[in-house]
């Protein structure tokens, strides 16, 4: 008598101990699914933001390109009628001086280092990484504008041919890259933008 009711008392633990268990498992699957959609969420507010910035680049890069090659006119006007004894920095207000292009990339950056990258289309990922890889070589002309304003050559009337010359030169490869570089945005605007593009997070 005493056998069936130890019995009875063990498999009535193990029932709550599987009922427990169950639970326990119901639970964590739970969250992990509540876990997994509000990531997705995230991600997916995060590539909006991303795909707004983009768009935000190419309308300033249409800008910069139109303005960069107005600029280099009036700076090649200057070359034919230069005036003596002037050096290029009073000579600027000719042709209203240098276009510096300055890209966001405050939402790429949050994106790319985030643990939400994981949830994002990967293809988007890489598009983005090569575009974004391209903006930075326009520091390199920033810069280069930067040595030139700062440098005797800007202020020296002896030395304004030169000046034009090297200013010409950078002008030329801002007009060039910006030509590479607007397509590629637009390419990928076209693919990855409004809610019928293709998927722009994973699932």
């Amino acid at each position: 008598m005493r056998l069936g009711f130890f019995r009875a008392d063990v498999r009535r633990l193990l029932l709550d101990t599987l009922v427990v268990l169950i639970g326990v498992l119901a639970a964590l699957l739970v969250n992990n699914i509540r876990e997994e959609m509000v990531a997705k969420q995230a991600a997916r507010e995060a590539t909006d933001r991303l795909l707004q910035e983009m768009a935000l680049n190419a309308e300033e890069l249409r800008s910069f390109r139109e303005m960069v090659d107005v600029r280099l006119s009036a700076l090649l006007d200057l070359r034919q009628e230069l005036p003596a004894d002037k050096g290029l920095r009073e000579l600027i207000g000719r042709f209203h001086g240098y276009r510096i292009l300055d890209l966001d990339d405050s939402s790429w950056e949050y994106l790319s280092h985030n643990a939400l990258a994981s949830s994002v289309d990967p293809e988007l990922l890489h598009e983005a990484f090569a575009l974004y890889s391209v903006n930075a070589q326009f520091e390199e002309l920033n810069g280069r504008i930067h040595d030139i304003v700062y440098s005797e050559l800007f202020v020296s009337p002896d030395k304004v041919l030169m000046a034009i010359d090297i200013s010409e030169a950078v002008m030329r490869q801002q007009l060039r890259w910006a030509d590479e570089l607007l397509p590629k945005y637009e390419r990928f605007l076209d693919r990855y933008s409004g809610e019928e593009g293709e998927g722009k997070a994973r699932g």
